[in-house]
């Protein structure tokens, strides 16, 4: 971005420049131009706009019985006596709260300062050594995954080992480890300096432990007592945290019989407590559960009865949600807003009822959750479930529940199901990393992830759901066994597209007709071909996902469904058939910049602004928009401004919640208070340009929990935070302000804030004083200035410097 920030800031320093560096800035102008033809873009600019990160993090989970487990693992972890480096293995039962520890332990204030860098890695049964490798080198240098060229298979390790870990003590978690020989594999790339570095790793086998470290003693999990299994029952059938077991003494002696029967397993009481919660809180109701459960089992765990009994205890809808999830892969980020639309397309959830039907299906999300039945990874700006996956016992149940009902056949085991392919017509069917598969003219639901091949054996003309990431679209369409004359019924039926991270061949949409779909997601995906236009006529279409790579050109007046327009890239002179989308309630608008120009810097930049009133005519458009929630314009092009004077003359100015603007701003400071939505939860300002400290304004906004300022949003040198500002502010974050120098936290301000992100603010000299925020919990500074590394060597508030805590991304 630095190329970018002297072509947009040409006049400030021309002043007093030779006709050397002229010559220096026409050459960028040049390599800038070059890289906007070969469309290599600024992807840190694109993936903050919708960044894991800016959403809320879940609750941290119960760890009724194991505060005593994690003093000693710490202790252990921080024994000085012990200089080489150790893996230490947490080893227990599936459900025994393994990765719960471990995230404990991981997040614990006493490993402050302790570590120079620290990883979190998920490890499924089935994995890839190099993409594990590359996942770890990522979150020790975050910096990297964006790094074109990535770095190659061949180098992970020696870059990992002599780059990345060498000279640092590191703390690196592998969690969920079922291969003995993993370790072997990986400790290859993990340097030993003796310096006390460290390893955990959570596992069900005792073999993996031993094979890891014979050395050091793992670390066994016992079962909850009697009293522990009891306290968190009430907690889960409560739904809280000081809930007083002693206050219900006719709940007491029934309570005790069910903890006793889960054997002190905590999975099993979070999933019993999940069905208590829908039972009156009388004897009866739990007594008559207990007696309907059945607990035979030779060695007393129940587990798998509960599992069952919890999904038997659903109705129908939620337990074709619920086997619906059997379909992704193990260790999935599962999005909860695109699951939910294949739920929709599967007209799983009854058509009668209050709301609408979006609203319908994401409560059937919350109810998955409430059960205890998914785990909620992160939470969205607006407080529903971002992303969410299964524990591996949950997951095998839906397996098994989906395979006995036939209700999904999935493949992602060697050897699985392989022999009977070609007998095998599923009504739906799930391949998973290159796994052979099979569908069929009687499949409605096909989802591929990583598969390279696919068997078949007809036609596909009856799909509901087609979701493929990284697949190679032109495979796809080879083997869909199509004469000419059948393409345009090929996909009739589909209501559901989902095309991520896959090459699309530029006539791929122009060789079926989507009469019926309601969702088409593209993100991540693009074309070897350039960019494709797209121009088709769908009525029933309702959500779109996009990217700058796909130009949609569809008449939008003839879309009056629409619900959701998210980075969909459009024709300025298209915002006035916007008009007809008066359902919109998510719109994040792109404007690609104009690729034809080819001036020199300075004649861009004195180019006369092409239609100084498209702000205007744009909300002229809204203003027929009353259920808007979420508001973006991303302005690509570097010679437009973004003339944004408030949202209040909009029917939705009320109803916005999140915010997100691109480009140039027409002012110098941004527009007052009043402008700004009232009940605006997340705001993002990126490119805007602004000479004044914006936070005299922004902090007075009553309900702002999230502000993001990236990429030079604002270019003066100095940010104050004054006493009383930001009162529900939870999350900051301040990316590339290359020319910020110095930021004061006044006493009193932002009293809530648990997230500060400063990334790439090179100026910046020292951080505020930061014990002004008690409530800071997290921490992440990224490519510091040397002033500033400096300043905070040894301030023991700056123990997750270059550090990215536990955060798990979707694949």
């Amino acid at each position: 971005m630095t190329t970018l920030y002297y072509l947009n800031n040409y006049k400030k320093y021309k002043l007093g420049l030779h006709d050397e560096l002229e010559k220096i800035i026409e050459e960028l102008n040049r390599l800038y131009q070059r890289r906007t033809d070969l469309r290599i873009e600024d992807l840190g600019a694109i993936d903050d706009v919708d960044d894991p990160e800016a959403c809320d993090d879940v609750d941290d989970p119960e760890v009724v019985g194991l505060e005593d487990d994690q003093a000693k693992i710490i202790e252990q972890l921080l024994d000085s006596s012990i200089s080489r480096r150790t893996v230490l293995s947490i080893v227990g039962t599936g459900g025994l709260g393994k990765t719960t520890l471990a995230q404990k332990v991981y997040n614990s204030d006493k490993l402050e300062g302790q570590f120079d860098c620290r990883a979190w890695q998920s490890i499924s049964q089935t994995y890839n050594l190099n993409e594990l490798l590359r996942e770890i080198l990522y979150k020790v240098k975050p910096q990297m995954k964006n790094k074109n060229p990535r770095v190659t298979d061949r180098d992970l390790s020696v870059k990992l080992k002599n780059y990345f870990l060498s000279g640092k003590r590191y703390l690196i978690i592998l969690d969920d480890v079922w291969d003995i020989n993993l370790w072997g594999q990986l400790k290859m790339a993990l340097p030993e300096m003796y310096n006390a570095s460290r390893v955990i790793i959570t596992t069900r086998s005792l073999d993996v432990a031993k094979a890891a470290d014979c050395n050091t003693k793992p670390y066994k999990l016992r079962y909850l007592s009697d009293t522990e299994g009891r306290d968190l029952l009430f907690r889960k059938a409560f739904q809280q945290h000081d809930v007083q077991p002693e206050n219900y003494p006719h709940l007491l002696d029934v309570a005790e019989r069910l903890t006793k029967k889960c054997g002190g397993l905590p999975l099993a009481l979070v999933v019993l407590g999940g069905i208590l919660t829908r039972r009156d809180r009388n004897y009866t109701a739990w007594n008559t559960l207990y007696e309907s459960i059945d607990w035979h089992n030779e060695d007393g765990i129940q587990c798998s009865r509960v599992l069952a009994r919890s999904y038997e205890d659903l109705p129908r809808y939620l337990k074709n949600c619920f086997l619906y999830l059997a379909a992704f892969p193990e260790d999935y980020h599962i999005s909860g807003e695109h699951v939910t639309r294949m739920w929709m397309a599967e007209e799983f959830v009854p058509k009668d009822g209050a709301g609408t039907i979006e609203y319908r299906v994401e409560r059937c999300l919350e109810e998955l959750v409430q059960r205890c039945l998914i785990q909620v990874i992160k939470k969205s700006w607006n407080g529903n479930c971002k992303y969410c996956n299964m524990h591996d016992l949950l997951r095998d149940l839906a397996i098994t529940k989906a395979k006995e009902e036939d209700f999904f056949t999935v493949f992602s085991k060697d050897g699985e199901d392989v022999n009977q392919l070609p007998a095998i017509k599923p009504r739906r069917a799930a391949l998973q990393y290159n796994r052979d598969g099979v569908y069929s003219e009687n499949t409605i639901s096909l989802l591929c992830f990583g598969v390279s091949t696919l068997n078949y054996s007809g036609l596909i003309s009856q799909l509901r759901v087609l979701t493929l990431q990284s697949v190679s679209m032109t495979g796809f369409i080879t083997m869909t066994r199509f004469t000419e004359t059948q393409w345009t019924k090929g996909l009739v039926h589909l209501r559901y597209l989902g095309l991520r991270d896959c090459m699309i061949p530029k006539d791929f949409f122009k060789k079926f007709s989507f009469y019926n779909l309601e969702t088409i997601d593209l993100k991540g995906s693009n074309s070897p071909e350039g960019t494709i236009v797209l121009d088709f006529l769908i009525p029933t279409l309702k959500h779109v996902y996009g990217n700058w790579d796909f130009d949609f050109r569809l008449k939008w007046n003839e879309h009056t469904n629409l619900q959701t327009l998210d980075h969909v890239r459009i024709q300025i002179d298209q915002i006035v058939e916007l008009a007809c989308c008066i359902n919109l309630h998510t719109l994040m608008i792109l404007f690609k910049e104009d690729k034809d120009y080819q001036g020199s810097v300075s004649q861009l930049l004195k180019r006369e602004i092409r239609d100084p009133q498209m702000w205007q005519n744009f909300k002229a458009v809204l203003r027929g928009t009353e259920q808007l929630v979420y508001f973006g314009i991303l302005q690509l092009n570097i010679d437009m401004w973004l003339y944004f004077d408030g949202t209040t003359d909009l029917p939705c100015h009320g109803k916005i919640q999140k915010l997100c603007l691109r480009g140039f701003w027409n002012i110098r400071d941004v527009p007052s208070v009043e402008m700004f939505p009232p009940n605006l939860t997340k705001l993002e300002l990126i490119r805007s340009y602004l000479k004044e400290d914006p936070m005299p304004i922004l902090e007075k906004l009553p309900s702002l929990r999230i502000l993001i300022l990236s990429y030079n949003s604002y270019v003066g040198t100095e940010l104050i935070c004054s006493t009383g500002g930001f009162l529900n502010l939870e999350k900051l974050s301040l990316i590339c302000l290359q020319d910020l120098c110095h930021w004061d936290i006044k006493e009193g301000a932002m009293p809530i804030l648990r997230r500060l992100k400063i990334d790439r603010c090179q100026l910046l000299n020292a951080l505020p004083e930061l014990q002004k925020v008690p409530t800071l919990q997290e921490l992440v500074v990224n490519r510091p200035s040397r002033k500033l590394r400096e300043s905070m060597q040894g301030d023991k508030d700056l123990h997750k410097i270059n550090h990215i805590p536990f955060v798990r991304r979707e694949r």
